[in-house]
C-alpha cells in the first residue's frame, strides 16, 4: 500500500513540475497586452482641441457644424506606431536604411489596412499621421521627423488645429492622439479616424 502511494505521490508531482515547466516556457495561451490607456496631456489636448473646434465654427457662423471628437484607442495605437522610431531612438528625426523604411512600410500598409477593414472603407484612414512627415507609400515623404512640438495655446497650436480641421471629413468624429517626449520635448501626433460602419 506505501509503494503504491509513492508510485501516486511520484506521478502526480511529476505532472505538476511539467505543468509548471509548459507555464513557464509559454506553453499556456498567452494573453496580449492591454493597450494604453490615454496620458493625462492626451486627455488635455483632447479638450483643447474640442473647445478651439467649438469657438471655430462659431466664428464662421456655422454652429450646427460643432461636434464633439472622442479619443479613438484604435486610431492612437496607429498614430504610436506610426512614430515608434523617433520614440525607439529618442530623435526627432531618424534615417531609415532602406531595409527599416521596407519592414515599417510592411508593418504600417497592414496595420492601416486592418483599421479600414474595421472601420468599413478606405477613406476611413489616411497614410499619415499629423506630426510625422512620413507618409506611407510615397517615396518623396520617407522622412521620419516629428513635427508638432506640444502645445495647448498660441499661435502653433492654432496652426495644428486648422491643420487638423482641413485634414477631416465632416464625417470624422474620432482622433487617435499620441503624445510623446522624445529628447527632452513633448510632441503632438494625431491620427483622424473616420467610421463608416453603418
Amino acid at each position: 500500500m506505501k509503494e503504491l502511494n509513492r508510485r501516486a505521490f511520484l506521478t502526480l508531482s511529476g505532472a505538476a513540475v511539467v505543468a509548471l515547466s509548459l507555464a513557464g516556457c509559454g506553453g499556456g495561451p498567452s494573453v496580449p497586452p492591454a493597450p494604453a490607456a490615454p496620458t493625462q496631456k492626451e486627455l488635455d489636448l483632447l479638450k483643447a482641441l474640442n473647445q478651439m473646434l467649438e469657438d471655430y465654427w462659431k466664428d464662421q457662423g456655422y454652429p450646427e457644424k460643432i461636434r464633439t471628437l472622442s479619443y479613438n484607442q484604435d486610431a492612437s495605437d496607429f498614430a504610436r506606431h506610426f512614430v515608434s522610431p523617433c520614440v525607439k531612438a529618442d530623435k526627432a528625426e531618424v534615417e531609415m536604411t532602406p531595409e527599416q523604411i521596407a519592414a515599417f512600410e510592411k508593418e504600417m500598409t497592414e496595420r492601416l489596412q486592418t483599421l479600414r477593414n474595421k472601420y468599413g472603407s478606405d477613406v476611413a484612414m489616411r497614410e499619415g499621421v499629423m506630426g510625422c512627415r512620413y507618409v506611407l507609400g510615397d517615396p518623396r515623404f520617407n522622412e521620419m521627423k516629428l513635427t508638432i512640438p506640444y502645445e495647448l495655446s498660441g499661435e502653433n497650436f492654432k496652426d495644428t488645429f486648422l491643420k487638423m480641421v482641413n485634414g477631416m471629413n465632416i464625417e470624422t468624429r474620432d482622433l487617435g492622439i499620441y503624445c510623446p517626449t522624445v529628447a527632452g520635448t513633448d510632441y503632438i501626433v494625431i491620427a483622424h479616424l473616420t467610421d463608416m460602419r453603418q
